[in-house]
């Protein structure tokens, strides 16, 4: 017997003060006391015992082996489906007592069969990284999953080229648990690598310079190949090679353009096949000190007439670009300071896009500037969009009263066809029903709205109705279903027949079809609800070839014709629509802006000349309102405000001729429009920061070291750090100071290629200190690629099994069962059976204790078991009695007792005497047993 918490035995010393205090006192009751005492002995020592947790130790004769199976990219297809059945004959032929499980392994273990003793392998279901080889941590999940009552053993099918962690260190830990380690080594196919081994670019250089990129290939056999160098995702040089066997290096010479971060990327294509595309290409980064670099945004040149040539007066260097062609990725972005929107309608920016400009402002500390227009903020569909949340303002007008009430009726195609998938995957009829949902947010609550979709008929969805209770309508537009055919003139009938009598002062509809129908009527009854009631149609159109007529109706209509390719676009241009249809958002007065905030914007700038227009928007709550528009509703005309990591300021009105006439000739144009987008570039001292990552398995740690201009350590900082990965991705995570003016934080990397690092911070002591650094990191190629760093995995694999007892079973797969270790001894815990022991016990010592039995409450039980006695036997008892009586009265009688009893009732009064004499002799004959009671009883009454 063993114990698993021997501690508790020391509670045995109990046992001798129990016995010490229980043993009886008292006589009469000792065997009573006595038993109790042993019960209770018996009851403490059991309770030890249990909380000792006391095992019965077994030996069995069994086996688990636990499998190991490298499936990391050096491996190689073939082997490891080489290895996969290995395991699979192997545990085919194992005994019905043993065991077997499976643990696939490449980055991460991953349990692909527990221990079982099936022996079936299924198909795999398990998926671990395959960049890279972790044999440590398969070794470490096996010895978790050994149990403990058999002989254990680990076999490892793998090239033996580990890559992170340490398998030496648990090979020791298997050793000194019993385990033995045996090996299957295999390997991979192997073709004429070719590999970038280096790519190295100064780390900053100013604009215009030249310099080099010098680049290192490795070939193990001369092969033609074409080389491409790529910047920020643009080929900038492109070249046919061909390498020599061994080292190849090359150096370009390229010119520095522009400012900010470049990541540059080469890329290697051999004309015959290697092993790895992986190590086919390698990256490096660098940063273009210049003028600070701006991407000015706009859909055509007379918008940025006037802007454009006062920001480079103003020393920006400034790229022109489309909505169409905006970069669509943060690499793309990285390369500019600051964003400039000028009049650029949320539809033309794909959702992507504004997705991407949101990331650019708050992950990467980018600036934006939107410049307004009529095609802006509410009317141009900013609302709900990831670009309105990067922005100081917010697209809707609080004030009820400013807005008239509108009645807007959505018409809805629900054919068959609207059940197409978008480019996003997303089924038309799904976006369809965002698009209400968004607009119907975008109404006031006095509002109203009705819901109607077509088929082959029309159905009424939701009934026009104030759109107080939002949910229930939009509960009733997520029935919205695509199916049968296309008739929108049975649509457009059963909304004519209630909104020509809406009492609203506005009144719209909103028809979305992807065509398709027959043409009668419609623009007819278009026209009619337009002539008669005021009602105006738009029509957005699914599909580039739309027919004329739907146009047409938008016409007729008094509306706007949408035709549509990208269906993304469409919850974007019913929102668009719905401010439209309000006609109260696009303020067309004379007014002078007023001056409501002291900025840096506004530096040197006491006043404003007049402008024509604006569009109202809402100030959100922690933005900056510099200037202001007209009374009574004081709408903000230029706000500002942090944006996560970066900086966003919205001018309402524009800055063209249209509604700033007055400003183009301003003599602080240039002034004004400068500041205002170097508020949005964050400035830093980034010579207080330098950062590193290190890499740790597949784990990276950023390293920030701040210090001051005097080079003493900056503590107690609030620093936070954006990545942004090769794809485009971001992470935004804080660090933590870790020592005097040093702060770390650890994360996962998914992608090899050049890193954009993003630090800024401030003091929690001086508010003045503003700290901001962007830089670059690169993540090579793993190991897993690297031929440079492969070595013998067959000795490596050996060494394991050097340790452990174990061998190569390559040969043959009935070895892996071999029962030729040493059985495993197992305890098998008794505590609950000693509890339960404990238990039962525990009343017959509170029974011996409390309950007093007499031999009559044992006759008595003995009837209610078994019944009355016959007459016969108690006759037979009384019988044995009255013998009994009779002898003791014989030896009363020879001793002389009588005599003196006699003479002793011869003193009383002649009534005793004569009850004496008159006492009947009792005959020696035995009378009727029968009648014994009755005479006792007879007798009894005549002596009183």
């Amino acid at each position: 017997m063993t114990f698993t918490t021997p501690l508790a035995l020391v509670l045995l010393i109990c046992i001798p003060l129990l016995l010490y205090w229980g043993w009886p006192r008292q006589a009469y009751r000792r065997a009573r006391d006595i038993s109790s005492l042993i019960l209770r002995t018996a009851i403490t020592l059991l309770l030890v015992l249990a909380l000792a947790g006391a095992q019965i130790v077994q030996a069995a004769d069994k086996l688990t082996v636990i499998f190991l199976l490298d499936v990391s990219d050096s491996m190689g297809q073939q082997a490891q489906a080489d290895g996969l059945t290995y395991v699979r004959q192997a545990i085919s032929a194992m005994r019905p007592d043993d065991q077997a499980g499976i643990v696939l392994f490449g980055g991460k273990a991953l349990v692909e069969r527990p221990v079982s003793t099936s022996r079936e392998v299924g198909r795999i279901e398990s998926a671990p990284p395959t960049g890279n080889t972790n044999l440590e941590q398969a070794i470490r999940l096996a010895l978790g999953m050994f149990p403990a009552d058999s002989a254990r053993r680990i076999v490892v099918l793998s090239d033996g080229q580990p890559t992170i962690g340490n398998a030496e260190s648990a090979a020791e830990l298997a050793a000194a648990t019993g385990v033995e380690i045996s090996y299957v080594p295999y390997v991979a196919a192997d073709k004429p690598e070719v590999q970038v081994t280096s790519v190295n670019v100064p780390t900053a250089i100013n604009a215009g310079q030249r310099f080099d990129l010098n680049l290192t290939i490795n070939s193990e056999a001369a092969t033609p190949a074409r080389v491409t160098v790529l910047q920020s995702g643009q080929i900038i040089q492109q070249q046919d090679v061909n390498l020599l066997k061994g080292t190849n290096s090359y150096t370009l010479s390229l010119q520095g353009t522009g400012s900010g971060f470049k990541d540059f990327q080469v890329k290697v294509d051999p004309v015959s096949n290697d092993n790895f595309y992986q190590n086919n290409q390698l990256s490096a980064f660098s940063r273009v000190i210049g003028p600070p670099r701006v991407l000015l945004v706009s859909q055509n040149a007379e918008e940025i007439q006037y802007l454009k040539p006062a920001l480079e007066q103003a020393g920006l260097t400034v790229d022109t670009t489309t909505p169409e062609e905006l970069p669509f990725t943060l690499v793309g972005l990285a390369q500019y300071q600051s964003i400039i929107l000028a009049n650029v309608p949320a539809t033309n920016l794909s959702p992507q896009r504004m997705t991407i400009l949101q990331s650019y402002v708050r992950d990467l500390g980018g600036g934006l500037l939107a410049i307004g227009g009529p095609e802006t903020y509410g009317p141009g569909g900013y609302f709900k969009t990831p670009l309105e949340d990067a922005l100081p303002v917010e697209s809707q007008i609080k004030d009820q009263k400013r807005i008239p009430q509108l009645t807007i009726a959505y018409v809805i195609d629900r054919s068959g066809s609207m059940d197409a998938p978008s480019p996003s995957g997303v089924p038309n009829i799904e976006l369809a029903k965002e698009a209400i949902i968004r607009s119907i947010d975008f109404l006031q609550p006095n509002d109203r709205a009705g819901v109607v979709s077509f088929d082959a008929v029309g159905y009424w969805i939701a009934h026009i109705q104030d759109v107080r209770d939002r949910l229930a309508l939009e509960r009733l537009v997520a029935t919205l279903r695509a199916s049968g055919g296309t008739d929108i003139l049975a649509g457009m009938t059963l909304v004519a027949q209630e909104i020509g009598i809406d009492p609203s002062t506005r009144k719209h509809i909103i028809l979305l079809t992807d065509g398709g129908a027959d043409p009668s009527g419609l623009v007819e009854i278009s026209k009619k609800l337009y002539d008669d009631s005021g009602v105006t149609t738009s029509v957005i159109a699914i599909g580039g070839s739309t027919p004329n007529f739907l146009k047409q109706m938008a016409t007729a209509g008094g509306g706007n014709f949408h035709s549509v390719i990208t269906t993304d676009e469409i919850p974007t241009i019913f929102t668009q629509e719905t401010v439209l249809a309000t006609r109260s958002y696009i303020i067309e007065n004379s007014f002078t802006p007023s001056l409501t905030s002291n900025s840096p914007i506004m530096n040197g700038i006491t006043s404003a000349p007049s402008l024509l227009g604006y569009v109202a928007t809402t100030a959100k709550q922690t933005a900056e309102v510099i200037l202001r528009g007209p009374e009574p509703f004081k709408d903000p005309l230029l706000a500002a405000w942090q944006y996560g990591l970066g900086r966003s300021v919205a001018f309402t009105s524009d800055a063209t001729a249209r509604w700033g006439a007055n400003w183009v000739n301003w003599s602080q144009y240039v002034r004004f429009w400068d500041q205002a987008v170097r508020w949005t570039i964050t400035e830093g001292t980034t010579n207080n920061l330098e950062s590193h990552v290190e890499m740790e398995g597949e784990q990276a740690r950023l390293i920030v070291d701040a210090r001051d201009n005097g080079g003493a350590f900056l503590d107690g900082l609030n620093l936070q750090f954006s990545l942004v990965d090769p794809n485009g991705n971001p992470t935004l995570q804080t660090l933590q100071q870790v020592a005097p003016g040093r702060y770390e934080s650890t994360f996962t990397p998914n992608t090899e290629g050049a890193y954009i690092l993003s630090v800024q911070g401030s003091s929690a002591t001086d508010q003045t200190l503003k700290l901001n650094q962007t830089t670059g990191w690169v993540m090579s190629y793993s190991a897993e690629y690297d031929r440079s760093k492969r070595s013998d995995g067959g000795a490596l694999l050996k060494s394991l099994g050097d340790l452990t007892g174990g061998h190569s079973l390559a040969d043959d797969t009935g070895t892996v069962f071999n029962h030729n270790l040493h059985a495993n001894v197992a305890g098998t815990t008794i505590a609950p059976w000693l509890l339960l022991i404990a238990m039962l016990l525990l009343p017959f010592d509170i029974a011996v204790r409390r309950l007093v039995v007499t031999r009559t409450d044992l006759m008595r039980l003995r009837q209610a078991v078994f019944g009355r006695t016959t007459v016969e036997s108690t006759s037979e008892r009384m019988s044995s009695l009255l013998d009994a009586k009779q002898r003791a009265r014989t030896r009363t009688d020879e001793s002389g007792t009588t005599g003196s009893v006699a003479g002793l009732s011869s003193r009383g009064d002649g009534a005793t005497e004569t009850a004496t004499s008159s006492k009947p002799t009792v005959s020696a004959t035995p009378k009727d047993p029968g009648n014994v009671a009755g005479e006792l009883l007879k007798k009894r009454k005549e002596r009183k």
